[in-house]
């Protein structure tokens, strides 16, 4: 009776070790891009791009209970979060170009922390906003399979966050 248990116990070790050794080979490294073009002049959407308080209106910040500073544009303005779903974080413009790209930083507790930028282009008319967002999980075995999904799974939220901002022009 114990034998197959063992053989059972056995087979379910060395699958959950396998699993481990192969997330540890995989990177924890992840990139995702969205761009869209938007009928507007970049001195247009530049403005909604620099200022997190009008992030509510084209991001899912607007979801999340959270505090701005003040001001709430341009580089050093933040907002932070302690949500009992999401747990605490922060995110914070660290620098903006004059109606070309903002780039900024989201740290969450357990020190995970994402780099992103919001760039405008001139197309004619137009605008192409193309927002890239990395991040690092770390040597965790497990996150280096979450963080093969992240392109894909982040890349579809910052579409459809572009998708709502070209919504407002």
């Amino acid at each position: 009776m114990m034998a197959p248990l063992a053989k059972v116990f056995g087979a379910i070790g060395a699958i959950l070790v396998t699993v481990m050794l192969i997330g540890l080979v995989l990177p924890g490294t992840w990139s995702a891009e969205a761009s869209i073009q938007i009928e507007a002049s970049p001195a247009e959407v530049f403005p909604y791009l620099n200022d997190l308080g009008r992030w509510d209106r084209w991001t899912n910040w607007g979801e999340i209970d959270s505090e701005l500073s003040s001001p709430s544009q341009s580089a050093g303005a933040s907002r932070t979060w302690d949500d009992p779903g999401l747990g605490t974080g922060s995110v914070t413009i660290t620098e903006s170009g004059s109606l070309t790209f903002v780039r900024y930083v989201v740290e969450v507790e357990g020190g995970a922390s994402v780099l992103g930028e919001l760039t405008i282009e001139a197309v004619g008319a137009t605008s192409r906003v193309t927002w890239r967002e990395e991040g690092d999980f770390g040597r965790n075995p497990l996150m280096g399979f979450v963080a093969r999904g992240m392109p894909e799974s982040q890349g579809a939220q910052l579409a459809e966050g572009l998708e709502k901002l070209s919504y407002i022009f």
